[in-house]
């Protein structure tokens, strides 16, 4: 692995700042919502800004899997595309122990621009993204020439329990997706999904 020059060390000690005073904005803000006597506008206020400090820590999560990744050399790409911080960094994270290099999207808007200028191998979508059409991402990129393997995280179980994602050819999928998994997925299940 090739030794992090003084840039990347000096953004990567930027980041972590970045993210420490994220957290704990949003641990500070937690306590004020606990406290349900406070008046309205303060607990709206303390909403907004734990609102804000989520969005921050997903781009600064993606800036630290960059540098974590500098040294990857030729890994596989993956994207992951959510509006949801916490689904995002179980995808992050589970997509990268599985050898990707992996790109964050919070929306499905930026999710199909990524798709399109960087065609990663392996795409998980949150079709229930509250920011733009991610259901219909499937099909729009398989209708732009996407090849890769796309997997929809949707909130609805599967039509049985079973452990194995969903294939295509199920009456459940999602148009354009190669597999579908419960939003409660277990980790075997993705790394399935994705094989």
């Amino acid at each position: 692995m090739p030794e992090p020059s003084i840039d990347d060390a000096v953004d990567l000690n930027r980041c972590m700042h970045d993210v420490r005073n994220a957290l704990a904005a949003i641990s500070s803000a937690s306590e004020v919502l606990a406290r349900v006597e406070l008046p309205h506008a303060v607990l709206r206020d303390a909403s907004i800004l734990v609102g804000r400090q989520v969005r921050q820590l997903t781009t600064h999560m993606a800036e630290l899997v960059a540098h974590a990744q500098r040294g990857a050399g030729n890994a596989g790409r993956a994207l992951a595309v959510s509006d949801d911080a916490g689904l995002l960094a179980i995808l992050c994270g589970l997509l990268s122990e599985a050898g990707y290099r992996v790109e964050l999207a919070a929306s499905s808007d930026s999710g199909y621009a990524a798709l399109m200028q960087r065609a990663p191998e392996i795409v998980v979508i949150d079709v229930r993204t509250s920011t733009g059409t991610a259901l219909s991402l499937g099909q729009l990129a398989r209708g732009a020439g996407f090849e890769g393997r796309m997997v929809a995280v949707d909130g609805s179980p599967p039509a049985q329990d079973r452990s194995e994602p969903q294939e295509a050819g199920d009456k459940s999928a999602i148009a354009g997706f190669d597999a579908v998994l419960a939003r409660s997925f277990e980790p075997a299940a993705l790394h399935a999904a994705i094989a």
